[in-house]
């Protein structure tokens, strides 16, 4: 019976299924990767992968191994490398999710005209809330940066997305037109309010 084989880039070079057990070997985001160490090989050869684990491992248990002995550890490894990789899927997941509440918080400060130390004050509402209704998610609370730098860079950063935005949508208007107000406001700064309106080739 022929030996499985994956093929892993445009050279057609393949992981042969028997190395994984022959040399405690497995498959990474297209790398070979050893399941000992967890260092990558830089080619899919048998003599590159396999020179890896004589160098490296030849003295240790593994080496002396039977062929049931290498396949079960081999089952052992293969579980623990999927579980540290689902980890640091979820710890990316969870940053992800706490950078996007740390953009909602200070979106909603500037819109409503609040203080920027206001995050502070938010967040601690915010953990005190998730200590009653959810316990076990404070620590995902607990990533979310509302200091005062964060909420102004966060500001300073949509401000930016927006007038991009705001600058690409102009820029393919075929016809515009402009309406500006100026008023003062309670600190008797001028205020200088623009309305754009306009149509594009798809109007």
């Amino acid at each position: 019976m022929a030996t499985k084989k994956h093929k892993v880039d445009s050279e057609c070079r393949a992981f042969n299924d028997e190395w994984t057990w022959k040399y405690f070997f497995t498959i990474v985001k297209d790398k070979p990767v050893c399941l000992i160490c967890n260092e990558a090989v830089a080619v899919f050869k048998e003599y590159s992968i396999s020179r890896h684990f004589t160098s490296k491992h030849k003295n240790s248990n593994y080496e002396a191994m039977s062929e049931y002995e290498r396949k079960q550890n081999v089952e052992s490894l293969c579980k623990k490398l999927s579980g540290r990789q689902n980890f640091f899927k979820k710890v990316n997941t969870i940053q992800e999710a706490a950078t996007h509440a740390s953009y909602i918080v200070a979106y909603n400060i500037a819109k409503n005209n609040k203080a920027l130390s206001d995050g502070g004050f938010i967040k601690q509402c915010m953990l005190q809330v998730c200590v009653v209704l959810c316990p076990d998610k404070k620590n995902d609370f607990q990533t979310v940066s509302l200091s005062r730098k964060t909420v102004t860079s966060r500001i300073e950063a949509t401000d930016k997305n927006l007038t991009s935005q705001l600058e690409s949508k102009i820029g393919q208007f075929k016809f515009c037109f402009i309406a500006m107000d100026e008023s003062t406001d309670i600190n008797d700064t001028a205020q200088l309010v623009l309305f754009i309106r306009g149509v594009d080739e798809n109007f």
